[in-house]
């Protein structure tokens, strides 16, 4: 709801004709009479029947202190914009408009031409297929003027309710500034208070329901902008409100045969990330199985967690991982790791992000096989080793549709001189405008570990990825 102030503001955006008529003096000694419209701290508009409405600096005007501007609406430099936001929506549908009546009178003429071409002997008859033509193409110019007409009102709309949910929500914002230096010198108070503990204490939690409430309120201002803007409120997995603010995903990929060989492969993964200015929170995680004619031959899983510490005003930050993974075909049952270090963002904009790491990684392998000098399984028993980390992860949006990302990183062991891991991930997304938050994925996982039986791991997928 829009408080006194909004509709004042919003009623000197409709207004159509200024407000009082007044003598400006310019300092060349120029007098107008001129409509005052409104006016800012430093600038003045006026409206006059001549020269149309302009604004101009106060310090121009030599008889500013005989002129009556208490009365006269003052906006700030964001008003003034959206004033003009509006002005602009407005000439567009206004022009519209005229080209609706010029493609009307056009059409008009070309129905007349064409019942007169109707009526007319066979000897201009030559003139009924050239006036049928002319009819349709008047028709059709209409026809588009009458759109361009709703969308210009569409857009006027979409001006307005934008300036309503900005203006709402930088008063929620202020709330939110004032609710919080309540909540401090509340604080600081109780702390200074001797006797009166239990008033302190009450006056303490007041103050802290003040700011949750200011807070809700100003994120429901923030929706209600994204909701004007045409943007899609986030509400977390199916609107429970589980992950909400994080960027998560969910894709299902599946595809088999049926013949001399029966083949079957299905991969479901689930991601999801969260970044604000104190860090960023990345979780991905997948199941893979494929076999053929009843012999499993992928049967695994991996869950990755990465939590970055961001700096302020600096492109280092700190990072830890923990990695799990499960996979019936290696030489261990199961792996966990965690490690550390810093890392650094060289690049960071709308299209590119690119950030290396360095650091050590600690790696336990359960149930790993162990083998004699003849290649032979002998007995398994849990190994634990320390890894070096270095890599470096890139992200290419290519548009709002798309976005391509990559990713490689060498573990060097420190405690099986020569062994080493290489870790390589690739993903190319790409959005459907048919349904929104659906999107196709193809990805690629290579791992090469020398320490294994069979060191290199290959998989490649395609699947049907829902984000939320």
């Amino acid at each position: 709801m829009i408080n006194n102030k909004n509709t004042l503001f919003l009623s000197v955006l409709l207004a159509s004709s200024a407000i009082s008529a007044q003598p400006l003096q310019f300092s060349n000694g120029d007098i107008l009479e001129v409509e005052l419209v409104y006016q800012t701290d430093k600038m003045l508009t006026f409206s006059h029947a001549v020269l149309g409405e302009q604004t101009i600096d106060k310090a121009k005007i030599s008889n500013l202190q005989d002129m009556n501007l208490v009365d006269l609406v003052k906006l700030t430099g964001t008003q003034v914009d959206n004033v003009q936001k509006v002005k602009t929506a407005e000439a567009k549908i206004s022009d519209a408009e005229g080209r609706v009546d010029t493609a009307k009178e056009e059409l008009i003429a070309a129905k007349v031409f064409f019942d007169k071409a109707k009526r007319a002997d066979s000897k201009e008859k030559l003139n009924r297929s050239d006036a049928e033509e002319k009819l349709v193409l008047a028709g059709k110019k209409f026809t588009t003027a009458k759109e361009e007409v709703k969308v210009a009102e569409n857009e006027l709309k979409v001006t307005k309710d934008v300036i309503d949910a900005e203006t709402q929500l930088s008063e929620a914002q202020a709330k939110v500034d004032l609710a919080k230096a309540e909540v401090m010198e509340v604080g600081e108070k109780s702390i200074a208070e001797e006797l009166g503990v239990v008033t302190a204490d009450v006056k303490v939690d007041i103050a802290e329901d003040n700011l949750n409430a200011a807070v809700q309120q100003a994120q429901e201002a923030e929706n209600n902008l994204k909701l004007a803007k045409g943007e899609k409120v986030n509400n977390g997995f199916m609107g429970t409100g589980w992950f909400k603010d994080w960027d998560s995903s969910l894709s299902i990929g599946l595809s088999g045969s049926s013949g001399s060989s029966v083949n079957s492969t299905f991969r479901t993964a689930f991601n999801t990330r969260y970044e604000d200015k104190k860090g960023r929170w990345d979780y991905k995680s997948f199941y893979f199985f494929d076999s053929e004619d009843t012999i499993t031959g992928e049967n695994q899983i991996n869950a990755t967690l990465v939590k970055d510490w961001f700096f302020e005003e600096s492109k280092w930050f700190a990072f830890t991982t923990g990695v799990y993974d499960w996979d019936q075909f290696k030489d261990w049952n199961h792996r966990f790791q965690f490690g550390g270090g810093p890392g650094y963002q060289f690049i960071k904009t709308d299209e590119w992000e690119f950030a290396g790491r360095a650091g050590a990684t600690l790696i336990t392998e359960f149930g790993k096989t162990q083998y004699d000098s003849n290649n032979t399984p002998t007995h398994e028993e849990n190994v634990i080793g320390l890894e070096g980390l270095i890599g470096a992860d890139a992200t290419w949006h290519i548009s709002s549709k798309q976005h391509f990302s990559i990713s490689n990183y060498f573990y060097p062991s420190f405690t099986d001189g020569g062994a080493f891991r290489n870790l390589t991930n690739i993903s190319w997304v790409h959005s459907l405008d048919w349904f929104e938050g659906l999107a196709l994925k193809f990805g690629i996982r290579n791992e090469y570990d020398t320490s294994e039986t069979i060191p290199n791991e290959f998989n490649y997928n395609f699947s049907i990825l829902w984000g939320f």
